[in-house]
């Protein structure tokens, strides 16, 4: 078998890092589109990414009382995924993004239409693998209902774009939708396929929602850093009117200078410059950074109330491991 495993995140957890590449190899093989080229950058979106989605589902599937086989959970583990790469084509057209992981997005090298196209493939793809693999109707409208949150946050973020009246409470609706949704489905849906308790899965589904806001806000934290660690280019998102947390809770604080510049109605190199130096000075970074951490901090406690088993402390490990990324 190929190793797909390009993220070292997984490095210590050599059984989960073999069916996340199980989950890799059965993507691949359900991904059957004539246009070969088009094809070939699905393949590669799903290759060496680091694959948290599933990962979260896999780890979530071990607190019920019944224990699925390996078989059992790679189709759905796949349909996350599959979901997930679908809304990253749809997200790279609409925000015109020339790169994704490092290498030219699909709408770059072959049109907007062709990546609308691919992604609305995946999105069938996705709710074929559920229909088949999920027992219940019920399941499959959970993630019906999901799927549909995930669309109406990426719908509110056209609220904050170029807004400077833009608040944390937008923001987050808007990110619990796009990001967190799909975390949080991906964690209810383990428990759900092994049988959890009510309990537990509430528990499972609210651990998810908080590591995807933390997710996210870290993200936004790393448009600050390197391309190479975000695999986009720099700043990509401001330039784009989306603002990130770190924007915006200088807006929320009434920053006039921050205001100021971006209220034009296009930023040039230096005003990105002058509005990334005053989110650095006046300390918003630094709030970003905290408001990450405590959703990490909640996430954490309420795995600790999960029952004790080795994906529990897999979990945890994980959890501190993505929030180190902004010390």
């Amino acid at each position: 078998m190929r190793n797909y495993m390009a993220n070292s995140i997984w490095k210590n957890y050599p059984k989960l890092g073999e069916k996340l590449d199980l989950t890799t190899d059965f993507i691949h093989q359900e991904v059957k589109i004539q246009n070969l080229d088009i094809s070939k950058m699905i393949v590669d979106l799903t290759s060496g990414g680091k694959m948290l989605r599933p990962a979260f589902f896999l780890l979530f599937s071990d607190f019920g009382t019944t224990k699925r086989t390996t078989k059992e959970l790679i189709p759905l583990a796949a349909s996350i995924e599959i979901l997930h790469v679908a809304t990253l084509i749809h997200d790279d057209v609409i925000d015109d993004s020339p790169l994704r992981r490092n290498r030219p997005t699909i709408h770059t090298k072959y049109g907007r239409r062709n990546a609308i196209y691919a992604g609305d493939y995946l999105f069938t793809l996705y709710f074929e693998l559920i229909s088949k693999n999920l027992r219940h109707n019920t399941d499959i409208l959970l993630n019906a209902l999901s799927m549909k949150k995930i669309l109406v946050g990426e719908l509110d973020q056209m609220l904050i774009n170029f807004n400077v009246d833009a608040n944390t409470d937008m923001y987050f609706k808007e990110i619990s939708g796009k990001t967190a949704e799909l975390f949080s489905l991906s964690a209810k849906m383990g428990a759900i396929v092994s049988d959890s308790s009510q309990e537990i899965v509430e528990r499972c589904q609210n651990i998810g929602h908080d590591i995807g806001m933390a997710f996210q806000i870290i993200d936004d934290i790393l448009d600050f850093s390197a391309t190479s660690q975000t695999g986009k280019p720099v700043h990509e998102d401001l330039k784009n009117g989306v603002y990130s947390l770190p924007y915006i809770l200088g807006l929320e604080a009434k920053n006039q200078r921050l205001i100021e510049v971006l209220s034009k109605d296009k930023l040039n190199d230096k005003d990105d410059r002058i509005a990334t130096q005053i989110v650095l000075d006046d300390g918003y970074l630094d709030q970003a950074k905290q408001v990450a951490r405590e959703f990490t901090d909640r996430a954490v406690a309420e795995i600790e109330k999960l029952p004790k088993c080795h994906n529990q402390t897999i979990l945890k490990n994980v959890v501190k491991k993505l929030n180190n990324r902004i010390k």
